[in-house]
């Protein structure tokens, strides 16, 4: 999904759903693997002397930094669900899965 959206910017296209769509996988996989790191250094994890601390703060900020989760959310529902800009509170990546084969 990264690779086609980074096509379609070199190609020309201006950025859009495939953007954002590939903006929150690329933070959700980092945000779950440090959570994974986290789990398996369990309070060492924390330290600050550990790089797992340091990195578990940095793919928190990918989720929130230069778009939130949300506003990718709220742009998916409106462009590409063709929901309206009331859409469901509880719209998750989850409901992005089917979306990705048709990108």
């Amino acid at each position: 999904m990264v690779d086609k959206a980074a096509r379609l910017f070199d190609e020309g296209h201006l950025g859009g759903t495939e953007d954002n769509m590939a903006k929150m996988l690329a933070s959700e996989a980092s945000w779950y693997a440090a959570d994974m790191c986290v789990q398996t250094h369990g309070g060492f994890g924390f330290a600050e002397e550990n790089d797992v601390e340091r990195k578990f703060r940095e793919t928190r900020l990918y989720q929130v930094a230069p778009i939130s989760t949300n506003l990718i959310l709220s742009h998916v529902a409106t462009h590409a669900l063709d929901l309206p800009k009331s859409f469901l509170a509880c719209l998750t990546i989850t409901h992005l899965a089917p979306l990705a084969g048709e990108i």
